[in-house]
């Protein structure tokens, strides 16, 4: 077998000294040395045409049962790819038959004020069974007047953001919302994770510090970040509240302080 590539081989001085006895074998009446030399090139490079076509050939060759091999070795990883995927999701379908409440979707963000002693109150005023079934004649965009149920006309303007809560109201919120995770069966870890979160912002030295924008800002980055967790359920962008993130902390406090700037500013400009 040829080992090295003919189409790089060069041509020989055939009419060199190396090559004088090749050329006594040619060299009769009729064919002088000149000649022989000329002889043996053409012979060589009828060679070296063959030599290049086996060599091609079996490159070619050698090309294809490697791709095949390649072909074969993908066809392979993804049988066991899609076998592995079907085990994985038929453990899975497993798991969640199992664990029915681990895998229960997350509600929507909820404010903290509907788990406030005010917020339960007005509840309590709010008798459901009632005016659930009561209906009010509202105004429509395109003019008309339509029936709707009174419950879904309900005012909402007394709903106070997380932010703006008081943290006395934050505490009784907090305990409140802990227990209700609880009793609907939570994840363990999600309710876990609401608890250091929560008492990290409580133990946290600006809870206690004379300057009220520190304090608020616990409370808007708390509403924040919440609020950014929910949304990220179920995606890439999944994150943990338990550990503070003192940089995000840190502008919820400088965005306060430009608030509480501006506002006196605007005061003295009305004096």
């Amino acid at each position: 077998m040829q080992a090295e590539d003919p189409n790089l081989a060069t041509r020989p001085d055939f009419s060199s000294e190396d090559f004088r006895d090749a050329r006594l074998q040619l060299t009769n009446d009729t064919v002088d040395d000149d000649q022989a030399a000329r002889i043996l090139g053409t012979l060589w490079d009828i060679q070296n045409a063959k030599d290049i076509q086996r060599w091609n050939t079996r490159q070619e060759e050698e090309a294809q049962r490697a791709r095949d091999l390649a072909d074969q070795a993908a066809a392979t990883l993804a049988e066991q790819q899609r076998r592995l995927r079907e085990e994985e999701e038929a453990a899975l379908a497993e798991e969640r038959k199992k664990n029915k409440a681990k895998y229960a979707p997350v509600p929507d963000y909820c404010e903290l004020y509907f788990f406030t002693n005010a917020g339960l109150a007005e509840a309590d005023s709010f008798n459901a069974s009632i005016d659930n079934e009561a209906l009010t004649l509202l105004k429509s965009d395109n003019g008309q007047h339509v029936w709707i149920p009174a419950s879904n006309t309900r005012d909402r303007s007394t709903v106070i953001k997380d932010e703006d809560l008081t943290w006395e109201q934050f505490g009784e919120a907090s305990v409140r919302l802990i227990a209700a995770m609880r009793e609907h069966d939570w994840q363990k870890d999600r309710v876990d994770m609401h608890v250091k979160f929560w008492t990290a912002l409580e133990v946290h030295p600006w809870r206690r510090s004379t300057y009220n924008h520190l304090k608020q800002a616990l409370l808007l980055y708390q509403s924040q970040q919440r609020q950014k967790w929910h949304r990220a359920i179920g995606t890439s962008q999944a994150f943990s509240l338990a550990k503070l993130n003192e940089e995000v902390l840190k502008r919820a406090s400088d965005e306060l302080a430009e608030k509480e700037r501006s506002a006196r500013l605007e005061n003295l400009r009305q004096v």
